[in-house]
């Protein structure tokens, strides 16, 4: 067997690839005891908590195989124009992936605690982008600097209004908005020919962004790890395959 993980500060996303394609979604402090469970596989893993490359370094006996993804091992399949210092490789995974799809001119937005935007440009190469805060910041934020305003719940805010009526609204509004207007500033100046939005908050921006080609893929990440794994001979072409039909995944 063999497991794709896509580990975040909070979630992480395992993909199990063997005869059958299983999807998990598990809290990011409860991934070593899942995979744990699994020692005999093939583990592939993108991740930039320090915490779980540590324990996994620790586990390389109990598994046939454990490998941390670096933006090194990417850059045979795509030029990285910019400082990889401190680059993590669930950006370049995602950008390889978007790359291999849609080409150049394209524009990457992950919706996330903060907002991520990357940019594949017209020779393909990835050359950075912008981070700013997410909505689930921004509201903490608000709430924590502030003597009166209340800490919305992230299923309250909403895209749907400019104007708030109230000071849960007021929030809401301006906290969408303003990511929105980073999001569109990136836009409106690049132009890019195809917008690719991901993350957990993408459904608050999506339909407000303006492009002819624009998708939203929720797994970017672990489709980036299945993708590289094939180039590698990692994954055969049945395995690919298999994860491609996978609707859950996308």
């Amino acid at each position: 067997m063999k497991i794709l993980c896509d580990v975040g500060n909070t979630f992480t996303k395992i993909l199990l690839v063997s005869k059958q394609v299983k999807y998990y979604i598990v809290e990011t402090s409860k991934f070593i005891p899942f995979v744990k469970k699994f020692s005999s596989s093939e583990l592939f893993v993108s991740t930039v908590v320090d915490e779980v490359k540590n324990k996994l370094n620790k586990l390389r006996q109990k598994f046939k195989k454990i490998k941390i993804i670096t933006c090194k091992d990417l850059s045979e399949f795509i030029k990285i124009n910019y400082n990889t210092k401190n680059l993590g490789s669930d950006r370049i995974l995602s950008a390889f992936f978007c790359k291999e799809l849609f080409g150049g001119e394209t524009l990457i937005i992950s919706c996330g605690s903060a907002i991520v935007l990357d940019y594949i440009n017209k020779k393909c190469e990835y050359v950075g982008g912008e981070i700013f805060p997410g909505v689930k910041m921004l509201t903490k934020v608000l709430y924590q600097t502030t003597s009166k305003l209340p800490l919305l719940k992230i299923k309250r805010i909403s895209a749907s209004k400019l104007i708030g009526k109230d000071t849960k609204e007021c929030i809401s509004a301006g906290i969408v908005n303003f990511c929105l207007s980073g999001m569109k500033n990136f836009v409106n100046n690049l132009k890019p020919r195809t917008i690719v939005v991901t993350g957990g908050d993408a459904d608050l921006f999506f339909k407000n962004l303006m492009c002819k080609k624009k998708y939203k893929i929720s797994n970017l990440v672990v489709l980036g790890i299945a993708l590289w794994g094939y180039y590698k001979h990692i994954l055969s072409e049945d395995e690919i395959k298999k994860i491609f039909r996978y609707k859950e995944i996308f």
